[in-house]
């Protein structure tokens, strides 16, 4: 059969296709047909992501290894005071900070099959959410195929599908080569600041920061305060602030639309003119005395342990090329699990490596050309690239045909659902507690309101 050359273009990206890959195609999955019961999996990192991709590879009697850069499972969801560097002169991982809580009720962030035993309410704090991440690795035997202190360098593709991957022990300072017949990337998308530039703001002769080293509030006491950006980070650290500074400003480019109320007395301002020595110029032409700035301005998408030869690239905030936003295309016994961002996170990370894993057991092929068709779809879907992998109140579609595809178990009705209501009626109100009937219902716990559509 002859593949003929293949050029998808939208107006913002272009994807080649060559002829070679049909054979590819057959080559990786001859090999994954003889192979696909104890193969090889390698796991980069121990967050939320990586525990779910071992929980559920052992479920399917796979031999893993996952390497952990620190000593600590819980990745992002670890708190330290430090900032910066690590003591091995590696950045910081976690962006967690004093006070946190979550933005979406602790029903939607908990893992298929295993809810939290405790609290009784249903907006968590850190502490809350790393325990229950320890429960889930005791609960299933997790960490003795976790590998502490090990940084991954590289990750290669070799013949038929497997890969190397090159392994520094950061305590011995030895490097290891390994070989995997599959690789899971898990390594969270809040470590990596992304910080815009701004008319002046070298000159400004206070302190500016971005919320990845934000760690205590207790700073800003009797300070004025400017916080840039209303994403979730942002309105939870004005909120932080405003207790002790003497003046919080909020500032924003789109539209503040919280789940969880912004405190009174934030002042909100649309736009920055430029940054003067010890203060700021908005864009409707007020002044304002300022001390410090603190960035709350998002994240980068970076791997930097991928060579050339593994076909990744990141353009702003897509990774490409990826299939269901999970599989590099290129060389489909990679994934990449968690990507996806406004979600319900661990219920995604469940069924994205259950997604995976079906293909490599063989429940469903796909070739190249087919992942590229599917990907032009959901391109095509999209306003921008940079939109590439935001879900948001419509990812039961997303969910559901993952399922579909992988011919794998549905996500209960209920996540999107309670997703939905918390972003519509359940806004701002974080008094309010749930709790899951079923598959279908929840029950909203302060007024007993029972939701079944």
């Amino acid at each position: 059969m002859t593949i003929p050359n293949y050029q998808f273009v939208c107006p913002f990206w272009i994807i080649p296709m060559h002829r070679k890959n049909y054979m590819k195609d057959k080559e990786i999955q001859r090999c994954l047909t003889s192979r696909r019961k104890d193969m090889k999996i390698g796991i980069i990192g121990a967050g939320a992501a990586g525990l779910a991709a071992l929980k559920h590879s052992l479920d399917e009697h796979h031999n893993c290894e996952v390497f952990e850069q620190t000593g600590l499972i819980g990745g992002t969801w670890n708190y330290t005071d430090k900032t910066g560097s690590d003591e091995y002169g590696l950045p910081i991982h976690t962006s967690m900070y004093q006070g946190l809580r979550t933005n979406l009720p602790k029903e939607l962030m908990q893992f298929e099959g295993f809810p939290f035993s405790k609290p009784d309410h249903s907006y968590v704090t850190q502490p809350e959410v790393l325990q229950y991440i320890h429960d889930y690795a005791a609960h299933f035997n997790l960490l003795p195929h976790i590998k502490f202190f090990k940084h991954v360098l590289k990750v290669s593709p070799l013949e038929k599908g497997r890969w190397s991957v090159d392994v520094k022990d950061l305590e011995s300072k030895t490097v290891d080569t390994k070989e995997f017949d599959a690789i899971v990337v898990c390594i969270g998308n809040f470590s990596v600041p992304s910080i815009p530039t701004f008319p002046g703001l070298e000159n400004f002769q206070g302190t500016t920061i971005h919320s990845h080293d934000f760690r205590k509030s207790d700073v800003y006491k009797n300070r004025k305060v400017l916080v840039i950006g209303s994403g979730s980070s942002g309105i939870d650290i004005s909120r932080l602030v405003k207790e002790v500074a003497d003046t919080v400003i909020i500032c924003h480019r789109s539209p503040i639309n919280p789940i969880v109320p912004l405190p009174d007395g934030i002042q909100r301002k649309t736009g920055i003119q430029e940054f003067r020595q010890h203060s700021v110029l908005f864009s409707d032409g007020s002044e304002a005395t300022i001390d410090d700035v603190i960035l709350c301005t998002g994240y980068k998408y970076s791997y930097p342990f991928l060579c050339k030869e593994c076909s990744m690239e990141v353009e702003g905030r897509w990774v490409k090329y990826l299939y269901k936003q999970i599989m590099n295309i290129n060389h489909p016994t990679m994934a990449f699990i968690g990507i996806p961002f406004r979600t319900f996170p661990f219920v995604l990370f469940g069924i994205q490596i259950r997604f995976f894993l079906a293909y490599l057991n063989g429940n469903f092929s796909v070739t190249k050309k087919e992942m590229l068709e599917d990907l032009q779809k959901h391109m095509e879907t999209r306003n921008n690239s940079d939109h590439s992998h935001l879900l948001g109140i419509e990812q039961r579609d997303y969910l559901d045909d993952l399922a579909t595809t992988a011919n794998i178990k549905k996500i209960p009705p209920v996540y999107s659902k309670m997703y939905r209501y918390v972003h519509d009626i359940g806004k701002g109100k974080i008094h309010w507690s749930y709790k899951i009937i079923n598959d279908e219902e929840f029950i909203v716990v302060d007024d007993n309101q029972k939701t079944s559509s």
